[in-house]
């Protein structure tokens, strides 16, 4: 799927390298990435109706929102947009509290490109598996109102 797709991923990482070098192996793979260094950034692209992203991928261990929180956010509000989660932790460790969705797809650093690709297609195979409407489609579209404060 990888090379027959060009996908829109969003990549969120605190850490400037580890979010430089995952976007860079997504684009020499045929892929869009778009870069967020942290979870308030993510949810600012997120909310751009004029970028459409077809897969999240985010670190768990971030300051502020971590990735976990991030993935829960996401899912209320943006319910067909896939989430994949990445850390240097085991992901036991890192979803001691229930992982934010049942089933997350996790990959654990350090990781090889085909593994990064092989989560992106997991990912989004898992998306159409489940037969979520909203591919490829306007986020605004497929937004739900969050909460009110």
């Amino acid at each position: 799927m990888s090379g027959e797709l060009n996908l829109r991923v969003l990549v969120v990482d605190d850490e400037a390298l580890v979010l430089a070098l995952v976007s860079r192996l997504l684009r020499d793979a045929g892929h869009t990435a778009v870069e967020a260094g942290s979870a308030r950034q993510a949810l600012g692209i997120l909310e751009r109706s004029d970028l459409p992203i077809d897969l999240v991928l985010t670190d768990v261990v971030m300051p502020e929102t971590d990735g976990r929180a991030l993935g829960m956010l996401i899912a209320e509000r943006y319910p067909a947009l896939p989430v994949a989660y990445m850390s240097a932790y085991p992901a036991n460790d890192v979803f001691h509290r229930g992982a934010p969705v049942p089933n997350a797809v996790f990959l654990s650093k350090p990781f090889s490109t085909e593994a990064l690709l092989g989560l992106v297609e997991a990912a989004l195979a898992r998306r159409q598996r489940d037969r979520v409407p909203g591919f490829r489609t306007s986020r605004k579209l497929d937004r739900r109102p969050g909460p009110t404060t």
